[in-house]
C-alpha cells in the first residue's frame, strides 16, 4: 500500500505530496506524523526549497475526524519543525481547517481558480490556536471574519487580501509553483535562509505557535533515555551516565 504522503528529492527541490485523494487528502494520524518527519528531513537535507502539493481535485479537507492525531501540530511547518528554507504550497479545490493552516504557514502560496479556503472550527467547537497568526498575515478584520464565521474564502478574494501570491487557471497551480521552486533552488541559499529567518522573527506569532514547540521539547525530555537513566541512577543511588539522547 502506497504511503498517504510522499517525499521526493529532485533538482534540489523537496516534492512533498498529499496522496489520499479518495478522502480529499484529509489528515489522519499517520499523515500528521509523516509531515513531521518530512519537515525535519527537509530541514536537514541538501534540498533548497520544498514544494507542497496534493493529488486529486482538492488540496486538503482538514483533519480526518475518524482518525485524528493527538499531536497534529507536529505536522505544521515552522511549528512542528523549524524550517529555515523556503516552502511553497500549490492549492486546488478546498483547503479546509488544518489544510488551510498548512498553506498559511507556507512562505509562498499559488492557487488555481478552483481554490477555496475555509476554517469551520467555530462551527465544530474546537480550535488549536495556530491560525490566530492569520491576523499578522492579512488585515485584522478580514482574518476574524474568516476565522469566526467559517465562510468560504475563494481564490480571488484570498489574493485580494494578500493570503496567496498568485491565482492561475484551473490545473496550473502546480506548474506555476514548480517554476518558482526551480528559481529559488538556483538562488543563493544563505541569502534565502537569512531572509526567512529574519522575516519569521519579525512576524508576530500566536501563543500556540510559541507554546507547542516548547511542549514538544518538554515531552522529548520526558521520553528520553537520559530521563530513564536519571531515574534508574537515583533509585540505585549511583552516578547517572547521561548520553544526551
Amino acid at each position: 500500500m502506497s504511503p498517504p504522503i510522499t517525499y521526493e528529492a529532485k533538482d534540489r527541490i523537496a516534492h512533498i505530496t498529499l496522496r489520499r485523494p479518495e478522502r480529499r487528502n484529509a489528515l489522519n494520524a499517520e499523515m500528521s506524523a509523516l509531515l513531521h518527519d518530512y519537515w525535519r528531513r527537509f530541514a536537514a537535507s541538501d534540498e533548497r526549497v520544498a514544494l507542497l502539493t496534493a493529488e486529486g481535485d482538492h488540496f486538503c479537507a482538514g483533519v480526518d475526524v475518524s482518525d485524528p492525531s493527538k499531536e497534529a501540530w507536529k505536522g505544521v511547518p515552522n511549528v512542528g519543525a523549524k524550517i529555515d528554507k523556503p516552502l511553497i504550497s500549490a492549492v486546488q479545490g478546498w483547503a479546509v481547517g488544518a489544510g488551510f493552516t498548512l498553506t498559511m504557514m507556507s512562505d509562498l502560496c499559488v492557487v488555481d481558480e478552483t481554490a477555496q479556503f475555509m476554517f469551520p472550527e467555530a462551527k465544530l467547537g474546537l480550535f488549536g490556536g495556530i491560525t490566530a497568526s492569520l491576523v499578522s498575515r492579512i488585515p485584522h478584520k478580514v482574518a476574524l471574519e474568516f476565522l469566526m464565521l467559517g465562510e468560504p474564502l475563494p481564490a480571488q478574494r484570498a489574493y485580494d487580501v494578500g493570503l496567496v501570491n498568485r491565482v492561475v487557471p484551473p490545473g496550473q497551480a502546480h506548474a506555476f509553483a514548480l517554476n518558482w521552486a526551480q528559481r529559488l533552488a538556483d538562488a543563493a541559499p544563505l541569502v534565502l535562509q537569512t531572509i526567512k529567518r529574519a522575516t519569521l522573527e519579525t512576524l508576530p506569532k500566536s501563543p500556540a505557535e510559541i507554546a507547542y514547540p516548547q511542549m514538544g521539547y518538554l515531552k522529548q525530555i520526558a521520553e528520553s533515555d537520559d530521563y530513564q537513566e536519571g531515574v534508574a541512577a537515583f533509585k540505585a543511588r549511583r552516578k547517572a551516565e547521561f548520553r544526551g539522547s
